[in-house]
């Protein structure tokens, strides 16, 4: 059995290319705002996965796994992320607070917006055009995209991340 398990991953390697992935970090600098704990679930977190260069695109997709807001399944984060660098486009995977440590509305809401304006932030480092950030997600993780997309605000200018401004968009976090 073990046998088998390792040929099918190593099968799995050599036909999709998996994308080395950056180390997870943490979404916030120093305390994330409302958190009701340290370390482990109370620490949203990001982890890029850079686009295959002979097709990256420039774009950027942030990526919110499901898992009804009481877990977060990583088929639906890692999974669709390294297909998506594959493909051409850099991921980002967000791993957001969740009901199951006792977090409320907007908390995950406020991971998700502050996640995109990250990516805008860091788009330079990334090698990625900060007018081509999306955000997606499965179950939970897209009625949390879905709700990025229509609870936005303007960020706030003075703060240390500030939002990159998109022409002809204002309808992004």
């Amino acid at each position: 059995m073990i046998r088998i398990l390792i040929s099918l991953s190593l099968l799995a390697m050599s036909v999709f290319d998996v994308r080395a992935a950056g180390e997870a970090e943490p979404l916030w600098p120093g305390k994330p705002p409302g958190a009701l704990g340290e370390g482990g679930d109370h620490v949203p977190t990001l982890q890029f996965f850079a686009a295959n260069a002979a097709k990256a695109t420039g774009a950027v997709m942030v990526v919110c796994p499901g898992g009804g807001y009481g877990m977060l399944a990583d088929h639906e984060g890692t999974g669709y992320a390294e297909w998506l660098a594959e493909e051409g486009v850099a991921a980002v995977v967000l791993r957001y607070r969740l009901g199951s440590a006792g977090y409320r509305h907007p908390v995950m809401l406020n991971d998700a917006a502050h996640a995109v304006r990250t990516v805008r932030h860091r788009a330079a480092e990334w090698k990625v055009n900060p007018g081509m950030v999306g955000i997606m997600g499965s179950s939970a993780g897209g009625h949390l995209a879905s709700t990025a997309l229509t609870h936005f605000d303007a960020g706030k200018p003075g703060s240390a991340r500030v939002r990159v401004p998109i022409s002809g968009c204002s309808a992004m976090p």
